[in-house]
């Protein structure tokens, strides 16, 4: 797989404690979830618009854990690893086309998710079939222009999977502790209402109108 672009409006991601036995319980034997205190992983909601895809516009629903990053071919160290192990779309073709290139898993129908920006707040509300998923939100602090360098992990039947994500374009980011987060009974949000997350962010990541790029698709 070649190197993939995706354009996005909006991209919001969150960072809550969860506890790690439960983080450890959803990764492979071969990933480790990093620990912000002792018992306590982190557990990454994300949210994006993409505008700008091959697939046309859409948006996307994550639900990761934090891992080290590991050394890689590609370029300089990333800063982070993650590992979604619950997502969805609101395109089909979205979703399959991700779900192949990158083997991530996603949840087999469309959800709606809006993203309301009121003053310094973002909030982002998601549906699937007209009943809630998730009302999550972060908050803003100093905009800059940056870029960020990530890995994802994935397994498809007995191979192990990592891509190197470059996150680019207007950015804000802080650990003030506002922002907050509502989980609603479904079958995607199931697995985490049985898990222990506290219900605000210890860290608040907002991007505008920037590009996410993902590079070839190592096995390992």
């Amino acid at each position: 797989m070649s190197v993939v672009s995706y354009g996005f409006r909006t991209g919001v991601s969150a960072f809550f404690e969860m506890a790690t036995p439960d983080a450890e319980a959803v990764l492979p034997a071969y990933l480790q979830p990093i620990e912000v205190r002792h018992q306590r992983s982190v557990l990454a909601v994300t949210a994006f618009l993409f505008e700008d895809s091959d697939v046309g516009a859409y948006t996307e629903l994550m639900f990761s854990v934090i891992v080290p990053p590991q050394v890689a071919k590609w370029g300089e160290h990333a800063k982070a690893g993650f590992y979604p192990y619950l997502a969805a779309t609101s395109s089909a073709e979205a979703r399959r086309q991700r779900g192949e290139r990158f083997h991530f898993q996603y949840l087999d129908e469309d959800i709606d998710v809006r993203f309301v920006e009121t003053g310094d707040r973002c909030q982002v509300k998601a549906w699937a079939r007209g009943e809630p998923l998730v009302d999550f939100s972060v908050t803003q602090r100093t905009w800059e222009d940056t870029s960020h360098l990530l890995q994802g992990y994935s397994n498809c039947e007995n191979h192990r999977y990592r891509s190197t994500v470059q996150i680019s374009g207007r950015y804000t980011v802080h650990e003030n502790e506002q922002g907050s987060m509502t989980l609603y009974p479904h079958e995607l949000t199931a697995p985490l209402l049985a898990q222990e997350i506290t219900p605000y962010p210890f860290r608040e990541h907002w991007f505008k109108n920037g590009r996410e790029v993902f590079h070839s698709l190592e096995q390992f």
